[in-house]
C-alpha cells in the first residue's frame, strides 16, 4: 500500500471526527442562534419542564394555507373544478379533455377552444419564369441598289410595347443612345420536324444591360438559364423583391420565407412561412403556393337580336 495516502486518510479522519466534536459542543452551550438544542436527557423530570417549554413558545414561521376540503356526503358538489387557462387545456382527475384537429394551426387543440384565424400570407406573387431580353428584331429594310450598312433595322421594346425605327448598324440610337447594332446575318436551320426556319439575327451590345446578345424576328431572347420570381407585398404598397432559386429565403414582418418549389409550368411558387402565430407558442412553418393572377378576360357585348321584320302582303283589290 502507499504510505502516502494512508497518512492523508487517517489525517482527513482525524480532522471531521474534530469537527464532529466541536459542532456537538457548540449545540450543547448554544453557540448557533436558530439552532434547537437536541432533546437527549436521562433525567425524566428535566425532559417534561423541557417539553412544556417549547410547548408554551408561540410558533415560528409563515402557516400553510387553509384549504377547503371536499364534503364525502353524496350529491354535494363541493369538489374543485379544474384549473382553467388561457388555451382551455383544462385537466380534470376523472375527465381528458376532448381534443380535435386544427388544419390550419396543424396541431390538435382542445374542441371548446374558439379557431384562430391565421392572418395573411404576406406576400403576391407577380411573375415568374425565365427573363427576356427588353427588345426584339421585328423586321429589317435593305433599301434598293443600297450597300449593307445601309440596312434599315425595327426592334419592339416588350416592357414600353414600343418601336424603335430606321436604326442602322453602328450607328447611334436616339431613342436608346446605350445600344449599339453591331451586325447581321442570315440563319437558316432545321427545327424539331425537319422544317427549314430562316431567322435574321442581330448582334446588339447592350450596355445598360452588360452584354452583348443575338435578338432574331422568330421570338424574344429567353434566358434559359436563369429564373426570375417576382413578388410583392399584400399589404404594403412599392414593396417587391426579385427571388431566383429554391431554398432562397428572406425576411418580411418577422416572418421568415422560403422558396420551396417552382413550377413554371402552371406559373406557381410554393413558400414556407416560418413565424409565430401565437407570441407565447413557438415558431411553425406554414407552406403556401402562390400563383400569377390570370388576367380577366374582357366582357363582349351582347348583341340583341334584331326582331324580324313581317312582310307585308298587298292587298286584294
Amino acid at each position: 500500500m502507499n504510505s502516502r495516502k494512508d497518512i492523508l486518510l487517517i489525517v482527513a479522519s482525524f480532522l471531521i471526527l474534530c469537527l464532529g466534536v466541536f459542532a456537538y459542543l457548540c449545540l450543547q452551550v448554544g453557540l448557533f442562534p436558530g439552532v434547537i438544542k437536541p432533546i437527549v436527557i436521562d433525567n425524566a423530570e428535566e425532559k417534561t419542564a423541557l417539553i412544556r417549554q417549547l410547548k408554551e413558545q408561540p410558533p415560528q414561521g409563515s402557516a400553510y394555507p387553509a384549504s377547503p376540503l371536499a364534503s364525502l356526503e353524496d350529491n354535494v358538489k363541493d369538489w374543485l373544478s379544474p384549473e382553467e387557462n388561457d388555451d382551455n387545456w383544462d385537466y380534470d382527475l376523472f375527465t381528458t379533455v376532448d381534443v380535435v384537429w386544427d388544419q390550419g394551426l396543424k396541431e390538435y387543440i382542445p374542441r371548446s377552444r374558439k379557431a384562430e384565424v391565421l392572418p395573411p400570407f404576406g406576400i403576391s406573387l407577380v411573375s415568374v419564369g425565365h427573363p427576356t431580353y427588353t427588345f426584339k428584331l421585328t423586321q429589317t429594310i435593305l433599301p434598293r441598289n443600297a450597300k449593307e450598312e445601309d440596312r434599315l433595322f425595327e426592334l419592339y421594346n416588350i416592357k414600353t410595347k414600343q418601336y424603335l425605327e430606321g436604326c442602322k448598324l453602328n450607328q447611334p440610337i436616339p431613342d436608346a443612345p446605350y445600344l449599339t447594332l453591331k451586325a447581321f446575318k442570315v440563319v437558316k436551320e432545321k427545327d424539331a420536324d425537319g422544317i427549314i426556319i430562316v431567322r435574321q439575327v442581330l448582334t446588339v451590345d447592350d450596355r445598360q444591360f452588360g452584354q452583348i446578345v443575338d435578338i432574331d424576328d422568330i421570338k424574344a431572347l429567353e434566358f434559359t438559364g436563369r429564373t426570375d420570381i417576382v413578388i410583392i407585398s399584400a399589404s404594403e404598397p412599392g414593396w417587391t423583391k426579385t427571388l431566383h432559386q429554391v431554398g432562397e429565403k428572406f425576411t418580411y414582418n418577422l416572418a421568415v420565407y422560403t422558396v420551396k418549389e417552382i413550377d413554371l409550368t402552371s406559373k406557381t411558387v410554393t413558400f414556407d412561412k416560418y413565424f409565430a402565430p401565437n407570441p407565447k407558442k413557438p415558431k411553425k412553418t406554414f407552406s403556401e403556393a402562390l400563383s400569377v393572377p390570370v388576367p380577366p378576360t374582357p366582357l363582349t357585348p351582347k348583341i340583341k337580336p334584331k326582331p324580324p321584320t313581317l312582310e307585308k302582303t298587298p292587298k286584294k283589290k
